[in-house]
């Protein structure tokens, strides 16, 4: 059975890094209206939103990667590991 997650470290312009813990990351890529995997970068932002809008938010990316190590011992499978996720703008 797959765990199907990971720590994602999302790098926006600032630059600002949010940390979460995600399953099933390819569905930032699904587009809830017109129901399919798309590579439409508004679908793709939309659900980066939803889905880091409760991260913490770090200015320093030292500091984001080793609260993603501290996050990551929680969890005893990791399938992932820890993962950067880059957007060229502004969150």
């Amino acid at each position: 059975m797959s765990a199907d997650n990971g720590i994602y470290i999302l790098q926006t312009d600032g630059p600002e890094f949010r940390v979460q813990h995600c399953q099933a990351i390819e569905n930032i890529n699904w587009d809830h209206v017109n129901k399919c995997y798309t590579e439409k970068q508004d679908v793709w932002i939309r659900n980066a939103r939803e889905m880091f809008e409760t991260a913490p938010v770090f200015t320093d990316k030292g500091k984001a990667l080793l609260f993603a190590m501290e996050c990551s011992e929680k969890y005893s499978i990791l399938e992932y590991g820890i993962q950067p996720i880059e957007i060229a703008r502004k969150f």
